[in-house]
C-alpha cells in the first residue's frame, strides 16, 4: 500500500516597489504560506529603511552625513556607526579592486553610491528575514540579493541584461543566497571613473559581479567598468566570486556562476 501525494500548490507571492535613490527598490517574498498583515508591516519597514539609507549618504542632500563629512561640517569619529562601517568597507573594496573602485576620484570628495546600494540591498534582505520571511528577493536599481528559495527546491534565479537589447537575458545566475551586482555605460553614458585611469572606460559596457557580498560587488562591478578586463584580476583573487565583462565586441567571465 502506498501513500497518494497530490499535486503540490505553487508558492504564493508578496512584492513592494518604490522609487528612492533614483531608481526603483523591489522586493519580494516567497513561501507555501505568506502572513499578509506581517508581509506589509516588513515592507513598510524597509521603505522606511531606503529613506534613512538616502538621509545618511547621498551626497546630494546638503543635510547628509556625507554631505556634512564632504563639506568639512562632520569629522569621521562623529559619523553615525553605519557611515562609519560603509567609510571602512569603502577603503577595503578599494584596496580589494586594486584602486579601480576609487570612492574619493571626485575631487578627493568620499562619495559612496558605487558601494552603498549594494550594501543597502543586503541589509534590506537581513530585514526581511529577521521579520519571519526567509525566502525573499531585493533588487535595489539592478543590485540584486537573495536568501533561500524561489519555490520548493527551486533558487532564485537572475537574468543579466543585453546592454543593447532590453528585451534579451544574456545569463542567468541561480542560487539560494547571492548577490548579483550589474554596473554599465549603457543605460547613462560613460559616468563611472575610476582611480586605474582616472578617465573615460574605454569599450566596457556591462560589468556583472556575483558574490555573498552585495556591497563589494556593487564596488568591483563599478571598478571592472572603470578598469576593463585588467580588473577581471580582483575577481579572480576572491574564493568563489564571479565576473562577466561585456565590451562592444565581446563577452568574457570567470568563476563558478558563469561555468
Amino acid at each position: 500500500m502506498t501513500d497518494h501525494v497530490g499535486p503540490q500548490r505553487p508558492w504564493r507571492r508578496r512584492r513592494r516597489a518604490w522609487s528612492v535613490w533614483s531608481t526603483v527598490v523591489d522586493v519580494e517574498v516567497r513561501a507555501e504560506e505568506l502572513d499578509d498583515t506581517r508581509a506589509d508591516e516588513a515592507f513598510a519597514a524597509a521603505v522606511d529603511f531606503t529613506h534613512e539609507v538616502d538621509r545618511l549618504f547621498s551626497p546630494f542632500r546638503p543635510d547628509s552625513w556625507v554631505s556634512r563629512l564632504r563639506s568639512g561640517e562632520a569629522t569621521e569619529p562623529e559619523l553615525p556607526e553605519s557611515v562609519r562601517d560603509v567609510l571602512a568597507r569603502c577603503r577595503s573594496a578599494q584596496e580589494i579592486s586594486g584602486g579601480a573602485f576609487d570612492p574619493w576620484s571626485a575631487g578627493g570628495r568620499f562619495d559612496p553610491c558605487g558601494y552603498v546600494k549594494g550594501w543597502a540591498a543586503d541589509r534590506l534582505v537581513d530585514l526581511v528575514v529577521e521579520a519571519g520571511f526567509p525566502n525573499v528577493c531585493v533588487n535595489a536599481g539592478g543590485d540584486v540579493a537573495c536568501r533561500g528559495h524561489a519555490g520548493r527546491g527551486h533558487p532564485w534565479r537572475v537574468g543579466l541584461r543585453h546592454p543593447y537589447q532590453r528585451s534579451r537575458v544574456m545569463r542567468v545566475v541561480r542560487s539560494a543566497e547571492c548577490a548579483v551586482a550589474t554596473s554599465g555605460t549603457y543605460e547613462r553614458g560613460h559616468h563611472i571613473h575610476g582611480a586605474a585611469t582616472h578617465r573615460k572606460p574605454s569599450g566596457v559596457v556591462s560589468a556583472t559581479v556575483v558574490g555573498p557580498d552585495a556591497g563589494l560587488a556593487d564596488a568591483l562591478a563599478t571598478g571592472l567598468v572603470a578598469a576593463g578586463a585588467y580588473g577581471m584580476r580582483s575577481v579572480q583573487r576572491l574564493t568563489g566570486w564571479s565576473a562577466y565583462l561585456v565590451t562592444a565586441d565581446r563577452a568574457q567571465f570567470t568563476g563558478p556562476a558563469f561555468e
